[in-house]
């Protein structure tokens, strides 16, 4: 399997990871999960930090930020990375995800361990299937302040696979990551020209005119010419159907959408304008 296949599928166990498994570990949506397993105690000791306390997703800051003003998920990524780290428990061990949706690092969370100055901190990063010596180990540095609930909500972070160690402030989401990027991008209720209702939903479900589904936003495709959803179709040669979208003046538009030598290219003129209401 190569190119972008690869990555395609390198991208999708990345955001099933980050959506659905890491949501598990997380509380209400803001909340970082504070009580530990029935029958385990969880160490606390002042001024240190634990795995525990880093559970949950984080998302590069400024990314959100350029998403939130552009709506354009390939556009941005193209200028801002877009970088999300993911944190769990499962069992004893703590599995850690680094994507930025074209490709994925996956390693374990060993230890958190003190890096030199006060409140700043090493996350070491290793193989769990088998001993890791110093060598083979990644530190994912960062620091923080604890805010009034004693739980952290923002990290300076020196990430080392796609930052390559360079330092950015990452914001902890506290629940699952793909709600937050639809009601960013698209989700709302719209109307066409002939008054008819579309719909996106924060949960990944669209409602047209003439039919349902459900879709997942493409958020880094470096070999697109334009914005795209998707939604499976065992009927499709990949299994996969998919739609472009662009916003023009306030205005949603939305294109027929095809695999070139698999590369998605979208029409040029769209088959629906939407406005929100």
């Amino acid at each position: 399997m190569k190119g972008n296949m690869l990555r395609s599928r390198i991208a999708s166990l990345a955001a099933l990871l980050l959506c659905c498994c890491f949501a598990a570990g997380a509380q209400a949506q803001g909340q970082q999960p504070s009580q530990a397993p029935p029958g385990e105690e969880r160490p606390t000791q002042k001024g240190r930090v634990y795995l525990y306390d880093l559970e949950g997703i984080w998302v590069y800051g400024p990314y959100l930020e350029a998403l939130a003003k552009a709506r354009m998920p390939h556009r941005v990524a193209k200028r801002t990375p877009p970088v999300v780290i993911g944190i769990s428990r499962q069992g004893r061990s703590y599995p850690v995800v680094i994507t930025n949706f074209d490709k994925a690092a996956m390693q374990a969370a060993l230890d958190v361990e003190p890096d030199g100055k006060p409140g700043a901190y090493r996350l070491v990063l290793g193989a769990e299937d088998r001993p890791t010596s110093s060598a083979e180990v990644k530190y994912l540095r960062f620091a923080g302040t604890r805010n009034d609930k004693g739980k952290f909500d923002r990290l300076r972070m020196a990430e080392p696979y796609f930052m390559n160690g360079r330092w950015g402030e990452f914001v902890y989401l506290g629940g699952e990551l793909a709600p937050r990027v639809n009601r960013i991008v698209i989700a709302g209720k719209y109307k066409d020209g002939r008054g008819r209702d579309w719909e996106f939903s924060d949960a990944g479900q669209a409602s047209w005119p003439d039919r349902k589904f459900s879709y997942e936003l493409s958020l880094n495709d470096p070999g697109a010419d334009c914005e795209y959803l998707e939604t499976d179709d065992a009927r499709a040669p990949d299994g996969k159907v998919r739609y472009g979208y662009a916003w023009s003046g306030g205005r949603l538009e939305l294109f027929e959408a095809s695999l070139v030598e698999k590369k998605v290219r979208c029409a040029a003129r769209p088959f629906a304008v939407l406005s929100p209401q």
